[in-house]
């Protein structure tokens, strides 16, 4: 019996089933175009802001905050983490490489796993090349690109438990962090902290503190219901 509960713990879905969960996650969203998410955004060295993340599906983000600041990324499937506009800084880096994972509803069906994949891709990090488990704080995470605890290759983490996004370390060591899904400020479906880190320290931290637009597919076919 334990040895069947082991290889239990142990059993890894290949990335493709994995992507294939991640994606399905925002189909939960139902028809929702568009969420704002308002909170404050801390940058190294700037002081702390107010601001608000829009997310436009499929695959467009817009971060404004006070003090003029305006940065904005619109990607494609083949291209999810498009070049982004605005003054180059660690809160454009932490708006292009989180975009392709918040962003993804709208995307057909079929394309929407690869589209993460193309993501992944992107910031150097081969999930096909090797998979394993770890621990992310308090929780178990699938790691798709790298074997044990090499943190020194590109890699994707998802949590185990929902498959939803949770860590990115990219080429050139920007380390993008996905916190507290299931927060009320967010919903289920988003991260209520999204955090850039790089060399080790703190670059930029976006913080949830209210969520509007987003409409769950029960809600929907509730009203449809009603109609």
């Amino acid at each position: 019996m334990r040895l069947l509960l082991a290889l239990i713990l142990a059993y890894i879905p290949s990335a493709t089933s994995l992507l294939k969960h991640t994606a399905g996650r925002a189909q939960a969203l139902g028809r929702t175009r568009e969420v704002t998410l308002s909170g404050v955004l801390f940058v190294s060295g700037e002081p702390q802001r107010n601001a608000q993340l829009v997310l436009r599906f499929p695959l467009q983000c817009r971060l404004d905050g006070e003090g003029g600041l305006s940065l904005s990324v619109k990607g494609t499937v083949e291209n999810p983490g498009a070049v982004g506009e605005g003054t180059a800084g660690p809160a454009l880096r932490l708006l292009q490489l989180s975009c392709p994972f918040l962003a993804h509803r709208g995307i057909p069906a079929a394309d929407a796993p690869q589209a993460l994949r193309t993501a992944a891709l992107a910031a150097g990090a081969d999930v096909a090349a090797a998979a394993g488990l770890s621990r992310f704080g308090d929780r178990v995470t699938y790691v798709l690109g790298a074997a044990g605890r090499d943190l020194s290759t590109p890699q994707l983490w998802l949590y185990k438990d929902n498959t939803a996004p949770a860590r990115l370390i990219a080429q050139g060591g920007a380390d993008l962090r996905l916190l507290q899904y299931g927060n009320p400020a967010a919903g289920e479906w988003f991260p209520r902290i999204i955090e850039l880190w790089t060399s080790g320290q703190l670059a930029a931290r976006f913080e949830v503190l209210e969520a509007k637009g987003v409409r769950a597919a029960t809600q929907e076919e509730e009203d449809d219901s009603r109609e």
